[in-house]
């Protein structure tokens, strides 16, 4: 790997500082930025630091994919350096450790629909490699996981950048359906939240956030609560700045909760749901008027996010309410 002068910057700063390295024209493209003990490291084109980072890689994967078959998949995904083809994907026959490879990956899997049961367990195939353990870096937040245990959506990718670049400095927050910590991480690492309380009742994602926390330096500022949320979260009444409730298609189950988390003087619920597209605006209003009745409180909606395309004409969307006295 090329040696390149290297720019700290704690993780917490990273976006920031990234942006303004490529907007004064100091970021050197070519090469990858990567963490660097407690810090991102940023090549650049002059530091006293000097530091080997890995390059960048351009050329098209589709051509390189297409030299070793003869009838390449169109589409993919990539977590880490696990590559995942859709599910029905063909591999038999297929040197499966050079198509890794030209991907940039060492392991291969097959995608395979998510459990639908509670803990929304992954079942997706590993067809070359020894474990589905990955080290995913998103918004310079690193996700560390077992795909086929536990799934990791991408296409939420926006929501947790946005939760992300919430200000929510010293708050107290309680993430009612953590995960693997797919929004926890962002308020802890980016957001410089106080403190999060965590409820998840699946053991391999508790096991995926343990590694989460550790690996981003946060484990200090999180407390979590495994088992039931039904059990967990009336223990946290009255602690919460913040609640989110990151959980579709409905996570009507924790509305009643959410609101008792929250501190005697209110403060905000970001409510996730999978909503028709001709009913969003009414499932908004209806929305807002039950946390008022729930609440006794003042509710209003300040913002609503829609995320993605969960199926034909139904839409995920994450609308925010202010509780207020």
């Amino acid at each position: 790997m090329p040696n390149s002068p290297a720019h700290l910057c704690s993780r917490e700063e990273a976006m920031e500082v990234f942006a303004k390295l490529k907007l004064d024209g100091k970021l050197n493209p070519d090469l990858k930025p990567m963490p660097y003990e407690q810090f991102i490291a940023f090549p650049v084109w002059e530091a006293e630091l000097i530091l080997e980072f890995e390059t960048v890689v351009r050329s098209d994967p589709h051509l390189r994919l297409g030299s070793i078959l003869d009838e390449p998949p169109k589409k993919w995904e990539i977590l880490g350096d696990l590559v995942i083809f859709p599910e029905g994907t063909n591999v038999t026959g297929w040197p499966l450790a050079e198509v890794a490879e030209a991907l940039g990956c060492k392991r291969v899997a097959i995608q395979a629909e998510i459990d639908s049961g509670q803990m929304r367990k992954s079942r997706m195939e590993l067809v070359h490699g020894e474990d589905g353990w990955v080290i995913h870096r998103e918004n310079f937040i690193d996700y560390e996981f077992d795909a086929t245990k536990v799934m990791f959506s991408s296409g939420n990718v926006t929501e947790r950048r946005r939760m992300g670049e919430i200000d929510c400095k010293d708050e107290i927050i309680v993430d009612a359906f953590a995960g693997i910590g797919y929004y926890t991480l962002p308020f802890l690492v980016r957001g410089k939240a106080g403190h999060v309380h965590v409820c998840e009742m699946n053991p391999d994602s508790i096991a995926a956030l343990e590694k989460g926390l550790a690996r981003n330096g946060v484990t200090n500022r999180c407390t979590i609560h495994p088992g039931d949320n039904r059990q967990t979260l009336p223990k946290l009444r009255g602690i919460a700045d913040r609640v989110n409730l990151g959980l579709i298609p409905s996570s009507m189950s924790a509305w009643a909760s959410a609101i008792r988390c929250l501190k005697p003087s209110g403060g905000m619920i970001h409510v996730h749901m999978n909503v028709h597209e001709d009913e969003i605006e009414d499932w908004c209003e209806k929305t807002v008027e039950w946390f008022a009745t729930g609440s006794g409180k003042h509710a209003t909606a300040t913002h609503l996010e829609k995320v993605k395309w969960y199926c034909p004409h139904i839409r995920h969307v994450v609308l925010d309410i202010k509780i207020s006295n």
